[in-house]
C-alpha cells in the first residue's frame, strides 16, 4: 500500500483538532499539504475519513473513526519502536554477534567475554565458533558484526585488523628424539607421520610450508578437534605443526608434549579482527573491538603466554 506515516500523522491531527485549518497551524504544516495527504489516504483505502462542513470543520465518518483509531494505535507502536532503537546506534547498548575462528577460541575468547561482561552491563554477545571460511561467509551475509581470526584466508570485502602474529612451531611428544633439539627442522619432521587439522584453509596452509621446501609428509590422523590431536602427539602417533600453545604441556592422556621452534624461516601469521567492510559500526560494536585491541595487544602477557 502506498501510503505513509506522514499521511497518517496528519489524519490523526485534523481529527484532533476538528478542522484541517488548525491542525495545520498546530502541525506548522500548509494546509493544502494536509487536505492533499487525507484526499490521498481515502482514495488509498478507498473510504471518506471526513465529513467537510461549509464552516471548514470536519467530523469523523463511522469509517473514519475505525481508521484513525487503527491509525492511533500504529503511530503509537511507531513511538515506541522510534524510542527503543534510536540509541543503538549510538549508546553502549544492545546485541553484538562476535565469531570466533573454532581453534582460537579457548585462547583469546574467556578473557574477551569476561572483559566486554565487566566493562559494558548493557552489551550482550552473541557468540559462535567456525572454521576460517564460514567466518568470512557469516560476515559478508550479516550474521556476524565482527570475527576474530587468522588472515589465511584474505577477501577483498573484508577488512582486516592484525592485533598480533604468531609463527609456527612443531608439537613432538616428549620422547621423541628430536623434542630434545632447540630448533627442529621441516626436513627432519617430514620422515615421520604429520596429524593435521581437518579444518577448510588451516590443513592447506600447514602443509604448505613443507611443499616450500618440497616436502610431503605422511599423512597421519585428520582431526577437527585441538585437544584429540595435542592427546595423539602426546601417545606418539605423530607430529603436527600448530600456531598458538596451550599453557600446559600435559595432555588429557597425562602424556606430555614439547613445541619447538621451526629452523626454516617461517611465516608470520597475523591474528585479528574482520569485519565488513561496507558495514557501519554501532558504538556497541565499536566498544567490542576496542576490547579485542586492548586484551589481545601485541606484547601482552596474554599473548606472549600463547606464543610458542
Amino acid at each position: 500500500m502506498a501510503f505513509t506515516l506522514r499521511q497518517l500523522r496528519f489524519a490523526v491531527a485534523v481529527a484532533d483538532n476538528g478542522s484541517v485549518t488548525k491542525a495545520a497551524k498546530a502541525l506548522g504544516i500548509s494546509q493544502p499539504g494536509i487536505s492533499l495527504a487525507i484526499r490521498e489516504l481515502e482514495a488509498e483505502f478507498g473510504l471518506s475519513i471526513f465529513l467537510r462542513h461549509p464552516a471548514r470543520n470536519v467530523t469523523l465518518t463511522q469509517s473514519g473513526r475505525d481508521f484513525i483509531s487503527q491509525a492511533r494505535a500504529l503511530l503509537n507502536k511507531c513511538d515506541s519502536f522510534e524510542a527503543n532503537v534510536l540509541g543503538l546506534g549510538y549508546e553502549m547498548r544492545g546485541t553484538v554477534s562476535v565469531g570466533c575462528f573454532t581453534l582460537t577460541s579457548p585462547f583469546v575468547m574467556p578473557y574477551i567475554l569476561k572483559e566486554i561482561s565487566e566493562k559494558y552491563t548493557d552489551i550482550t554477545i552473541n557468540f559462535a565458533e567456525e572454521s576460517l571460511d564460514e567466518l568470512n561467509k557469516q560476515l559478508k551475509s550479516g550474521v556476524l558484526d565482527i570475527a576474530l581470526m587468522y588472515d589465511m584466508q584474505q577477501d577483498h570485502q573484508i577488512e582486516f585488523e592484525p592485533l598480533f602474529h604468531v609463527n609456527p612451531y612443531a608439537l613432538l611428544p616428549e620422547d621423541d628424539p628430536l623434542s630434545k633439539q632447540e630448533k627442529v627442522s621441516l626436513f627432519d619432521l617430514a620422515e615421520r607421520e604429520m596429524i593435521t587439522l581437518d579444518l577448510p584453509v588451516t590443513e592447506f596452509f600447514f602443509r604448505s610450508l613443507f611443499e616450500e621446501y618440497d616436502l610431503n609428509p605422511k599423512q597421519g590422523q585428520r582431526i577437527k578437534s585441538y585437544e584429540l590431536l595435542r592427546n595423539l602427539v602426546g601417545l606418539g602417533q605423530g607430529f603436527s605443526v600448530l600456531l598458538m600453545k596451550p599453557p600446559a604441556d600435559t595432555t588429557y592422556t597425562g602424556k606430555r608434549v614439547v613445541a619447538r621452534p621451526i629452523k626454516e624461516e617461517m611465516p608470520k601469521v597475523n591474528y585479528g579482527v574482520s569485519m565488513l567492510r561496507s558495514s557501519r559500526q554501532t558504538q556497541a560494536v565499536k566498544a567490542v573491538v576496542q576490547v579485542c585491541r586492548d586484551v589481545l595487544a601485541n606484547e601482552s602477557d596474554l599473548v606472549r603466554g600463547f606464543r610458542a
